[in-house]
């Protein structure tokens, strides 16, 4: 009884194994696109990750003819995170001129173009050895410097406390308080130090100046006429 019970717990077991090892075959099995999706979609023709084949697989797919638009843009930004800037800034010009407009078409142009100088200006200084141009490549580096230094985020305020009533009356009392404090300590500054010169002034006028009297030199200078030799007589 107990060998029949073993044996099927280890039959049970096997097939659970089983069953997990083919669902992750069905998770990883890679996505093959149809020819036709690939003759709509050139730049899918090739290419290997999955969520961009994914994508990709939905864009052909009839039932999201509404959503074919944000699905290229998300396979614009693909292309990019897989350091695909050509394609992805490809894609999004594409798209553009088909008058689809959006934020993650901006990002797009804006994050393959600068990786596209990026990759140039590198490729400029250790490949060629040189410098950009005073004519012609610096002006516009420049320009775009300038403008991105000017389109800086905006400070993060999501952690500021927000402004009320309560709190402005709060901040009025706090002000007021500080001033308050100031002024008293000010006050008693200046009383302290009206006291201290009262006793110096006080201190003064009860000392004596002594007037140091000075001995009487004799009278050394003789009188003129008269005999030195009256001493001697």
């Amino acid at each position: 009884m107990k060998k029949g019970i073993l044996i099927s717990a280890l039959c049970i077991t096997i097939c659970l194994v089983d069953s997990s090892v083919y669902a992750g075959d069905q998770e990883i099995k890679p996505i093959k696109l149809k020819s036709k999706c690939i003759r709509h979609n050139p730049l899918a023709a090739n290419q290997t990750d999955h969520e961009l084949l994914n994508i990709y697989q939905q864009v052909c797919d009839k039932d999201n003819a509404s959503r074919v638009n944000d699905l290229l843009a998300q396979a614009a930004m693909r292309m990019y995170q897989l350091k695909q800037p050509m394609n992805a800034l490809q894609l999004a010009n594409q798209l553009q001129q088909q008058n689809v407009r959006g934020a993650t078409l901006t990002d797009v142009t804006f994050l393959a173009s600068v990786e596209i100088a990026n990759n140039a200006l590198k490729h400029m200084r250790s490949e060629e050895m040189r410098y950009l141009s005073n004519d012609s490549t610096y002006p516009p580096a420049k320009q775009l410097s300038d403008d991105i230094r000017s389109a800086i985020p905006a400070p993060d305020t999501s952690t500021s406390k927000a402004i009320t009533d309560e709190s402005l009356q709060k901040e009025i009392q706090q002000t007021t308080n500080s001033r308050r404090t100031s002024n008293r300590q000010k006050t008693r500054t200046t009383q302290s130090t009206r006291k201290t010169v009262n006793q110096v002034n006080t201190t003064t006028k009860r000392q004596t100046i002594v007037t140091p009297t000075v001995p009487k030199q004799p009278n050394t200078v003789q009188k003129t006429g008269s005999n030195p030799f009256d001493s001697l007589k």
